[in-house]
């Protein structure tokens, strides 16, 4: 078991495998910019569909009063991939035995913005402690800062721990505004893509029942598809793997999905999931027909989930991110796309660190081997 408590300095970090989840969510909305993702929700996410991920829960104590909050989960290199690829399955155990992974990290939860780089460091000391204990391979996905939030630390700090930081960004769309000026704040192609989408035929709904949910799932496999074959190594997860992940969070009230229908046919779809006044995008599916069709419902089903966003009395439209400095046309397009809707663009770093040297030398010869 983890131990009870770990010191940074002056602050004492409290670790369990638990947490009062009502208290955990209700402190993600005080922070100005706490999101879906920063929930214990996201954890039971992995936890449903990866039932040997362990939480953990990080609190930080200072002068006999909690500071900071810090949440993870523990996995192993390569879960989803090996989960959904029979041919790889006999890995599992050999995975989870030696490269087991920090990851699914919530952002590091300061509500006193003048602690927060002492804090930041008390639970990051904290996680460092931790992975040497449980003999951890790497850290992946930690998000610093807050998409939206000004950064305490500086880059140096975390490379000098010898944390690897991948430049990443999305644009934030304010949703303060009249649903005029948010039309008006669209670059004028964005605009014109609206209005192609109307002329073709193309209207978006929102998914009611079974029917569309099953649909989506028809669409997200065609989608992963494609990718395989351009190369991408991205998991086709179950339908009951998906299935249950839209039904659990649209029943917690946090999750729409929006459907692009034409002509009496559903081919595309996009979720939306909500939280603390912040509505981000993901996990968009388009089907093979409508992908061969220079049909515009992306900008259709983007607007009109702004357009619900404005009528729901949100706070921001999150694009859900881009990489800052784009590798390929693809990463390109990405960025050009979600660049149009008027948001105003804000970088954060997604940091990882590799605890095992010697692992990684073999995980490195192993992909080189799938290449």
């Amino acid at each position: 078991m983890a131990p009870p408590v770990l010191r940074s300095g002056p602050i004492e970090v409290e670790v369990s495998n638990h947490t009062d989840e009502a208290e955990w969510n209700g402190r993600v909305l005080r922070h100005p910019f706490g999101r879906f993702d920063d929930t214990t929700l996201r954890h039971e996410a992995a936890c449903r569909c990866y039932p040997d991920t362990l939480r953990y829960y990080l609190t930080a104590h200072l002068d006999g009063r909690e500071v900071g909050w810090l949440g993870f989960c523990e996995t192993y290199l390569g879960h989803d991939l090996l989960n959904w690829m029979p041919a790889w399955r006999p890995l599992i155990g050999l995975c989870r035995l030696g490269l087991r992974t920090f990851d699914h990290f919530t952002i590091p939860i300061v509500l006193e913005p003048e602690l927060e780089a002492q804090v930041t460091v008390a639970l990051l000391d904290a996680v460092d402690e931790l992975a040497r204990r449980r003999h951890i391979y790497q850290l992946a996905h930690l998000r610093y800062p807050a998409p939206g939030a000004v950064p305490a630390l500086p880059e140096s700090w975390f490379a000098a721990r010898g944390f690897q930081r991948k430049a990443h960004g999305t644009f934030l769309v304010d949703l303060s505004v009249d649903l005029d000026q948010l039309w008006s704040n669209l670059k004028q192609e964005a605009r014109t893509a609206v209005r192609k989408a109307g002329k073709q035929g193309i209207e978006v709904r929102l998914g009611q029942g079974e029917e569309e949910l099953t649909r989506y799932y028809e669409l997200f496999r065609q989608n992963r598809v494609r990718d395989q074959r351009k190369g991408m190594l991205r998991p086709i997860y179950s339908e009951d793997s998906i299935t249950d992940h839209v039904r659990f969070f649209a029943e917690q009230g946090l999750l729409k999905l929006f459907c692009a229908w034409k002509d009496g046919t559903m081919g595309s779809c996009t979720m939306a999931k909500y939280y603390n006044g912040i509505v981000s995008f993901n996990s968009h599916a388009r089907g093979d027909e409508w992908h061969r069709s220079n049909l515009h419902d992306g900008d259709l089903l983007c607007w009109e989930m702004i357009r619900w966003a404005k009528e729901q009395g949100y706070r921001y439209f999150d694009l859900t991110g881009f990489d800052v400095v784009p590798a390929n046309d693809r990463q390109r397009g990405i960025q050009r796309f979600k660049a149009k809707w008027g948001g105003e663009p804000v970088y954060y770093g997604f940091l990882s660190k590799v605890y095992g040297g010697a692992r990684e030398k073999a995980v490195a010869i192993a992909r080189r081997l799938r290449a």
